[in-house]
């Protein structure tokens, strides 16, 4: 079995020695006399534990204890304090900082019984956030299948459409990626907004389920009247969706799969549907969806018209920057458009 590594940080050689002395015949021990080689061994080493005296002379320990939490990979390793009954007091200052304990370097029991439980502790804890991990990724994997599911339900309805949903998901991702790298809307665009846009994107048209027939199966260009009723699917599922979340009663990734199913008609310039949203005021993942589904439009084929070329597809919406696409965005997709031709499904 595999010994815990304790790293003990102790300017005092006697007090070193009697660390050494107590823990070496149970774990792992290293041993270092500055703070500064402790913060050069710990940039490279991940210890189970550290011990940390609050005495050091060379750079102060709770600026020690602070660089050590600024770490991630360190983060999760418990830190105790080294004290004297008369430095106590300095000792729990540490507390604010991240460590876990302060212990009394002259009652050798005490520091034996103190690291084994706070190890023991250390362990608990890194099982259990293991144990959530796992049940949140197997949770997060069965949404996404119920999601995919419901959006092929809906596919599976308007033949005129198929691998519409893969698709647009993959122009997504690749827009998104790219936007990511330019910085653009950095503060919208944080690694949950991000997860949450691409596992959404399949259910941008979820509201089709609540079309009629006649109009979605129509083999042809619909008139007027038809079409007015087809673009009742963005409202319609939006509101489905927000039925959901009501249900749910709590923040999830539906929130942005209702904004894009909701506004991914909107147009930059107020002239799109279901409520005339204009610029800003349509959120960042419906005008992200809304490039992807358009171009998809354009280079299938539908019963009313031939699949247009990549080159005519770019065309047609450059000239809709600024009018029914967020020109930022269309900067973007002009610099990396043929990621959407050479996208292989």
């Amino acid at each position: 079995m595999k010994l815990k590594h304790i790293v003990i940080i102790e300017d005092n050689i006697s007090s070193l020695e009697l660390f050494e002395r107590i823990l070496k015949p149970f774990y792992k021990v290293t041993l270092l006399i500055s703070s500064t080689q402790a913060l050069k061994f710990l940039d490279k080493n991940v210890p189970d534990l550290i011990l940390l005296d609050v005495n050091m002379p060379d750079i102060d320990a709770y600026e020690t204890l602070s660089e050590i939490k600024k770490d991630p990979r360190l983060d999760n390793v418990p830190v105790l304090l080294i004290s004297e009954l008369v430095d106590i007091n300095k000792g729990f200052r540490g507390f604010e900082l991240g460590a876990v304990d302060v212990i009394l370097r002259d009652i050798p029991k005490s520091i034996i019984n103190r690291v084994k439980l706070h190890l023991e502790i250390s362990e608990y804890k890194n099982d259990l956030e293991e144990k959530v991990r796992e049940k949140t990724e197997m949770i997060e994997h069965l949404q996404d299948v119920m999601m995919l599911s419901i959006a092929e339900l809906v596919e599976c309805r308007d033949e005129n459409t198929g691998g519409h949903i893969k698709r647009t998901a993959g122009y997504v991702k690749i827009l998104l990626d790219e936007i990511i790298k330019s910085g653009l809307y950095a503060d919208i665009l944080t690694p949950d907004y991000m997860r949450d846009v691409i596992r959404s994107a399949p259910l941008h048209d979820v509201g089709k389920i609540g079309i009629n027939d006649a109009t979605l199966f129509k083999a042809g260009r619909l008139d007027d009247a038809e079409f007015e009723h087809m673009k009742n699917h963005a409202e319609l599922g939006g509101q489905t969706i927000q039925k959901m979340i009501n249900e749910a009663n709590c923040e999830s990734f539906l929130d942005v799969a209702k904004d894009m199913a909701y506004y991914h008609h909107e147009k930059w310039d107020g002239s799109g549907y279901p409520q005339g949203l204009k610029g800003e005021e349509i959120p960042v993942s419906a005008r992200i969806m809304a490039v992807a589904d358009v171009y998809d439009a354009l280079t299938t084929k539908r019963p009313y018209k031939e699949a247009f070329s990549h080159e005519h597809a770019l065309e047609i919406i450059l000239e809709g920057k600024g009018k029914s696409f967020d020109p930022k965005i269309i900067e973007i997709f002009e610099k990396i458009h043929y990621k959407f031709r050479e996208e292989k499904f």
